[in-house]
């Protein structure tokens, strides 16, 4: 079994600065030595999300979410330690390397090297084999550079069932692995065969630009099949997370703050060749929260160039929801009949399709456009039908400016006051959208109180953190560690005691309570303690206390009579103060 070395995690802890990955992800403000900022992990409209470079941790006072730069990518990623540690590795052009250990072996890297050395058989054989001929004539009639093939690595799955089975064989790779990556599967005899056959082959990337699926498109129009077969979920591939192209978009998303969001994999690759570097796909699929999320990342704006018909209308209206859910301004271009980038690009030039996306209105507009097509708006039931509409749009907004300036806009469109739109949708405030009540299920965490460890020993753990070298012969000397009856906290203090230094660092992953004790108990910094504390006396009356507890526990449940008598006297002279019982006070 193989593992990762602790010094590893520690170079690519430390070589993450945890502001610039934070700072990826949220608009960090700054406040003194710290940063602040609306934290991510529950609803808040004033930030109590705060970053200490200093001490290279995060801490909610709000909700009490905190911890390392690792485990903020796991909570915001959603992924698990070591998802998240690959995922900072990457970040800093970092390899993870392995030791033999008693840890569970990830395979994740192994399906990372399948699916790039698969994505270069399917290039080959599209660029160089006999069997990619189908793939290349057809790429002829679509018109795309060869440069533009080779920069998105497109290839072709030949017309058969063993080709990744052989390939395997010489790349010395289990067939379970293959199986595991949704490259192969298997029939109900048992017999596994390729998933992918006689298609045009889309490597999907991840941020990292790293291959984790397939998108084949049939080229054949008599080949029975979907026109598009995606790679199934995988350890890799979560198609409610993946947006293609984003690898190659992310760069010009972030210096231009717009993401334009399109929906086949060659509309978005005639984009790129055209220029239009800041554009993505959605594969087709529903664009959810999590692509909200990871658009946000790089954009404050998104303009949404789906197909003009009515599915693509209804498709905008329901993205432009997550979207404005996610705190993105949202806005909708319309394309002519017919027409989608890809085309729109070749016949009239990229121009003309910037000019459309220049020319696109927000979402509201459009719902109001979409609507008064169907409904006549001088009718009262027209207009009220289109008015609810409206307001569901509006209330998928979190922030009080942009539900303000969407209020503004659709009572001018509708020829209604706003007094009016706000009276109704405060009647509503009971009844949260679809997006919201879907956020609320999947995203939301309630504001949790932080964990009941005892106030006295928690604030001995924050005057050894904050104040060692005062703290130390207090604790180390006179106090028993049992005596501090918390496990998390004597965790830490144990830890402590026996290194002061690279705290975080030394807390296992999987300790999560110990982890966000010890970022409490430095963010707070004296708010546990009070004002004018002096450590070593406040430590004094700490320990005392400890004692105090412990000596009557004791005294309750022993029999012998000098035990009560010698515990009686300890107590008293307990209550005389630090003077009078430090003596007996001896570990």
């Amino acid at each position: 079994m193989k593992q990762i070395p602790r010094e590893t995690i520690d170079e690519i802890r430390s070589r993450n600065d945890i502001a610039d990955v934070i700072g990826s992800y949220l608009s960090l403000k700054n406040a003194g030595s710290r940063f602040k900022a609306l934290c991510p992990f529950h609803k808040e409209k004033t930030p109590s999300f705060t970053v200490s470079p200093d001490r290279q941790i995060y801490h909610c006072f709000g909700c009490d979410a905190g911890g390392d730069v690792i485990r903020f990518v796991q909570e915001y990623e959603k992924v698990d330690f070591m998802v998240a540690l690959q995922m900072l590795a990457d970040r800093v052009g970092m390899e993870l390397n392995f030791e033999d250990g008693d840890g569970k072996s990830s395979n994740k890297r192994e399906l990372f090297k399948i699916h790039e050395g698969v994505a270069q058989l399917y290039h080959r054989i599209l660029m160089e084999h006999e069997s990619g001929e189908a793939g290349r004539a057809y790429l002829a009639t679509r018109g795309l550079k060869p440069e533009t093939v080779s920069a998105f690595q497109i290839g072709f799955a030949p017309d058969r069932f063993d080709a990744l089975e052989k390939w395997a064989a010489q790349q010395k790779v289990p067939l379970e692995l293959m199986e595991q990556a949704g490259l192969m599967a298997r029939s109900e005899r048992g017999s596994v065969y390729d998933r992918f056959r006689k298609r045009l082959m889309f490597p999907i990337l991840d941020e990292a630009g790293r291959v984790i699926g397939f998108s084949g498109r049939l080229i054949d129009p008599n080949d029975k099949g979907g026109k598009y077969v995606n790679s199934p979920e995988t350890p890799l591939f979560r198609k409610s997370r993946v947006l293609f192209g984003i690898d190659k978009a992310r760069r010009a998303m972030a210096d231009k703050r717009t993401a334009i969001v399109v929906e086949g994999q060659l509309d978005c690759i005639r984009c790129h060749e055209a220029g239009i570097t800041h554009a993505v796909a959605s594969q087709g699929t529903a664009l959810t929260s999590d692509h909200a999320r990871m658009i946000r990342r790089y954009a404050d704006e998104v303009v949404l160039v789906l197909d003009a018909d009515a599915a693509g209308q209804k498709a905008a209206l329901r993205s432009s929801e997550a979207f404005i859910a996610e705190e993105l301004s949202v806005r909708v271009a319309s394309l002519p009949p017919g027409e989608d980038p890809d085309s729109l690009i070749l016949s009239q030039g990229a121009d003309a399709l910037l000019a459309k996306v220049g020319a696109a209105v927000s979402a509201l507009d459009f719902l109001i456009d979409c609507s008064a097509k169907t409904e006549n708006l001088n009718a009262e039931a027209g207009l009220m039908r289109t008015s609810r509409a409206v307001q569901s749009l509006i209330a998928c907004a979190p922030g009080a400016i942009q539900r303000d300036r969407m209020v503004q806009r659709a009572a001018e469109r509708l020829g209604l006051s706003q007094a009016a739109l706000r009276r109704d949708m405060a009647r509503k405030q009971q009844r949260p959208s679809p997006v919201q009540r879907q956020a609320a299920v999947e995203d939301e965490r309630p504001i949790a109180p932080p964990a009941n460890h005892p106030r006295a020993e928690v604030a001995l753990a924050q005057l050894l953190c904050l104040h060692f070298e005062e703290v130390f012969p207090v604790v180390a000397d006179h106090l028993p560690l049992e005596y501090i009856t918390d496990p998390d906290c004597r965790f830490l203090v144990e830890l402590m005691l026996d290194d002061s230094a690279d705290l975080m660092e030394r807390i296992p992953a999987d300790r999560v309570a110990a982890q966000k004790l010890a970022v409490r108990i430095q963010m707070e910094d004296t708010r546990l303690l009070g004002k004018d504390v002096f450590p070593a006396g406040a430590a004094q009356d700490i320990v005392m206390t400890l004692w105090r507890s412990a000596l009557k526990s004791r005294r309750q449940v022993t029999q012998d009579v000098e035990d009560r008598v010698r515990i009686t006297m300890q107590l008293k002279q307990l209550d005389e103060g630090w003077a009078h019982a430090v003596d007996f006070m001896v570990v």
